[in-house]
């Protein structure tokens, strides 16, 4: 265990490192590469432009003069600088004018003169410009070797051209490199590597000029890349050195050909390696050393688990871990004997007998509680360890009569046991198998029926009593169920009689304010006929002393009064005799018809007005006379119309000299049409709001009231007229009813446009 945690230790840390320095170390040697690079490319121009400097001061003193002097000056700065490999002055048709090797050339200098090199590119290119041109290799046509040329045009079209040799550019380039520099290529416009710092190992072996990203390099821009070249992948950065026209390319190898990554990883095994071959030395150490500890604790609980360790205390040792699992198993060890201990005193203290035996020992005792051993009789040392048969608590015969308890995991029956001395006691037990590991026990629990059996015997006489009381107690109450049933409907009659009786009231009172009515119109009438009787008895009288036109003329005038004030009269009293018809069918009748609200409510308002014709009430209407039509009931609508107005007459205005009881309709969002019954009062009592509408609910009780007006009105409103009738009032604000009718009416069993039943039947 301990060589597999330090070789996983080992391996997760090295592997978190190479993960993390691999990449690293490729981003600094990019980083380095691009610096080197940039540095080389900067130092290699300023090497170049000192030539480059030299060449304009020869074009300078060249200038104007002629062959034979210009090719003196031309080979006095080949011999006494030596930084070309060759110069030469062209005409500007190409031919050479004047020309200067080096000392290391075979050649003579006048062997060049008239050479024609107007197909050189590098001529071709110094004609176009005014500034100097630099050339890639290319093969000198005077020298015959790999040189790299730099020209001049001058301002007689002459180009002065001078040429270093390929190996005096990679000495420049291994100077402004320096000795430690990473690997340097100078590519020309070609793609061509013209020198390199490896030796000129890839000088001529490599192109780059199918590679679009250098292409593309700008002066003074650096690019990244990478490439496969020459079986190597390789990390590329390139940058164009200044107005020579060409890249410096610097590469360094990529994933393991790095050398530094090499290194790290070489570092990395052979630190595996040695912390592998440190830990194969200690293992066998620290395990004998820890391994002791462990087998100490091992051999303390074994002791504990057998029950031998009282007074040993738990051994510690230098390990810290171990130390913990020592006090935790020590602390567990406790814990498991405080509860052991806990067990033992609730199973004695259980007031129910409890018996644990062996199954696999012929169902002798392993423990008893206290309970059983005074249920039975003995003591629990002289129990445990021996069966029911052998403590002689049943005969073999009822031990033979047992269930096969090896079958099953519960059991339940009935058992006489024959206690220590002799009694018996009868019992109900209960059994419950418990399997561990290594034991299996049956657990009994032993209920003492005997006092339960008297109770039943007891519990049988009572029931006895109790059947017979009930019987007489049956027969008193079937009598007075009878005589209940019969003092109901004698309430039904007698509620039937006071609803009949109300009816009659109400139609009574209209019939003598209708009577009280007419006797004005009917008395003026009669009045008006007894004075036309009387002029014409004068007139009669008067035509024995003969007639005057005046007394013809205001006979005339007395007839025609007399029967314009009975013609009003009755005509009132016809008015009077038609709507008290109409009322009085409408009321006495279920007819269902269309009508108008303000038609019902003009007819009730009518047939009242007389009871108040004495008083200073007053009945306001605020009903349009179209735009609330009803197909329904009339009659009932015209009954809880009155009997809202003369409940506000009776009990809202009790007491008071006036009142004004208000109607107004109107037709709700919902289509309903809202009628609404308010009087400016006394108001009802909140504790009498609720009881408005039960029957019998009256404040004048004995005073004329009966307490049934509002709960016919409801009743007829809800079942007849399928609406609502709603309420709502305070003390000394008045109160206002409010029915809320459908257009069209349900309609009712039995409708047939007739008289309905019993609510509307004529008295």
């Amino acid at each position: 265990m301990l060589l597999v945690t330090i070789g996983v230790t080992v391996t997760v840390v090295a592997l978190a490192a190479l993960l993390w320095k691999v990449p690293q170390t490729e981003r600094d040697s990019v980083r380095q590469l691009r610096r080197e690079t940039e540095e080389v490319s900067s130092r290699l121009w300023l090497l170049l432009r000192a030539r480059q400097a030299r060449l304009e001061l020869l074009a300078g003193r060249v200038r104007g003069r002629s062959a034979a002097a210009a090719d003196a000056l031309l080979v006095e700065s080949v011999g006494a600088e030596r930084e070309f490999q060759a110069l030469y002055l062209l005409a500007s048709d190409g031919r050479v004018q004047a020309a200067a090797l080096a000392d290391v050339l075979q050649l003579r200098d006048t062997d060049l003169v008239q050479a024609d090199l107007s197909a050189n590119a590098l001529f071709r290119a110094a004609q176009q410009r005014h500034s100097v041109v630099w050339s890639g290799t290319y093969r000198s046509a005077l020298s015959g070797l790999n040189t790299v040329g730099v020209a001049l045009r001058l301002a007689s079209n002459q180009v002065l051209v001078g040429e270093i040799a390929q190996a005096e550019l990679l000495r420049t380039l291994q100077s402004a490199a320096g000795r430690h520099a990473a690997s340097i290529w100078v590519v020309d416009q070609a793609g061509e590597v013209m020198a390199d710092t490896d030796d000129s190992r890839h000088v001529g072996k490599i192109n780059l000029y199918n590679w679009p990203v250098l292409q593309g390099v700008r002066d003074g821009a650096t690019v990244q890349t990478e490439a496969s070249l020459l079986g190597r992948e390789l990390q590329l950065v390139a940058t164009r050195a200044p107005s020579l026209g060409w890249l410096v390319v610097g590469n360094v190898p990529s994933g393991w050909g790095h050398p530094l990554i090499r290194e790290l990883v070489f570092n990395v095994v052979a630190a595996f390696v040695g912390c592998l071959s440190i830990g194969l030395l200690m293992a066998p150490f620290w395990a004998r050393r820890m391994g002791q500890d462990l087998r100490d604790i091992v051999a303390r609980a074994a002791l504990t688990t057998s029950g031998q360790a009282q007074g040993r205390s738990w051994p510690r040792g230098s390990v810290d871990e171990f130390n913990t699992l020592s006090a935790d198993l020590e602390q567990v060890a406790a814990t498991l004997q405080e509860r052991e201990q806990k067990f033992l005193a609730i199973f004695n203290a259980t007031p129910v007998p409890m018996v644990v035996t062996d199954v696999a020992n012929a169902l002798r005792i392993v423990d008893a509680n206290d309970a059983y051993c005074a249920a039975v009789r003995i003591r629990r040392e002289d129990a445990i360890g021996r069966n029911g048969l052998e403590l002689g608590l049943f005969s073999a015969e009822g031990f033979a009569t047992l269930p096969d308890f090896r079958q099953s995991d519960s059991l339940a029956g009935a058992i006489d046991l024959r206690r220590a001395d002799g009694q018996v006691l009868r019992a109900h037990v209960f059994g419950r198998r418990a399997r561990l590991e290594d034991a299996d026990w049956m657990v009994w629990a032993v209920i003492d029926t005997g006092p339960m059996h008297a109770l039943e015997a007891e519990l049988c006489a009572l029931n006895e009593q109790l059947e017979a009381r009930v019987e007489r107690r049956t027969q008193a109450l079937s009598a007075s169920n009878a005589q209940l049933t019969q003092t109901v409907a004698q309430l039904q009659v007698a509620q039937d009689e006071l609803v009949r009786s109300d009816k009659l009231a109400a139609l009574g009172a209209l019939v003598a304010g209708v009577a009280h009515e007419l006797n004005t119109p009917l008395g003026n009438g009669v009045m008006a006929v007894s004075a036309m009787a009387d002029a014409a008895a004068r007139f009669e009288a008067g035509m024995a002393g003969g007639l005057r036109r005046a007394d013809l003329h205001q006979l005339l005038e007395g007839v025609a009064q007399g029967v314009d004030i009975a013609q009003r009269n009755l005509r009132r009293t016809a008015d009077l005799v038609q709507s008290f018809k109409q009322v009085a069918v409408d009321q006495t009748s279920a007819q269902r018809r269309s009508f108008e609200l303000a038609e019902v409510v003009h007819e009730m308002v009518v047939s009242l007005r007389p009871s108040l014709h004495r008083t200073a009430y007053r009945i306001v209407v605020d009903v349009p006379a179209t735009g609330l039509r009803l197909d329904s009931y009339p009659g009932a609508l015209g009954q809880t119309i009155g009997n809202l107005i003369q409940n506000a007459v009776l009990h809202g205005f009790d007491g008071r000299s006036h009142g004004t009881v208000t109607l107004t309709g109107l037709r709700d969002a919902d289509g309903r049409i809202r009628l609404r019954v308010q009087d400016d009062g006394a108001g009802i009592a909140p504790e009498n709001i609720d009881r408005v509408f039960e029957p019998f609910m009256t404040t004048r009780q004995g005073r004329g009231g009966s307490g049934l007006g509002l709960h016919i009105s409801r009743n007829a409103v809800q079942s007849l007229l399928g609406g609502q009738l709603l309420v709502q009032s305070a003390p000394g604000q008045g109160t206002a009813f409010t029915l809320v009718l459908p257009d069209v009416a349900p309609r009712a069993e039995g409708d047939g446009g007739g008289v309905a039943g019993a609510p509307w039947e004529r008295v």
